[in-house]
C-alpha cells in the first residue's frame, strides 16, 4: 500500500500540496440536529489531515517562544504532548511571558 501511494503522490509539487491542504481545511461540513453547516475556522474533527496541522502550528509557536522570550523569563521545563504543554518558570513570570 504504501509504495503505491508514493507512486501516486511522488509526482505532486509543494504548491499542488499546498493547493489541496487549503482546499482540504476550507471546505468543511457538518450536520447538527438536521442543519447544514459550514465549518469557517479550524481543522475538523476526525479529518486524518487535523493532527498535522495542529502539530505544526505547536512548532510554529513553540519557535516563535524560544526565539522571542527574553534569557531570563526561558522556561526551566518544556514539554509538550500534541497540543497540551506543561512549562515551568518562575514565579511572577506569567504576565511578561503574555504575548
Amino acid at each position: 500500500m504504501r509504495k503505491i501511494l508514493n507512486e501516486k503522490t511522488r509526482l505532486l509539487e509543494v504548491e499542488d500540496i499546498l493547493e489541496l491542504l487549503e482546499f482540504i481545511l476550507s471546505t468543511t461540513y457538518f450536520t447538527f440536529r438536521g442543519q447544514l453547516y459550514r465549518q469557517k475556522f479550524g481543522t475538523a474533527m476526525g479529518s486524518p489531515v487535523s493532527p498535522l496541522v495542529a502539530n505544526m502550528y505547536m512548532e510554529h509557536l513553540e519557535e516563535k517562544l524560544q526565539s522571542t522570550v527574553p534569557l531570563e523569563l526561558k522556561p526551566k521545563l518544556w514539554k509538550r504532548c500534541v497540543d497540551d504543554i506543561l512549562e515551568v518558570i518562575k514565579k511572577g513570570s506569567v504576565e511578561k511571558l503574555s504575548f
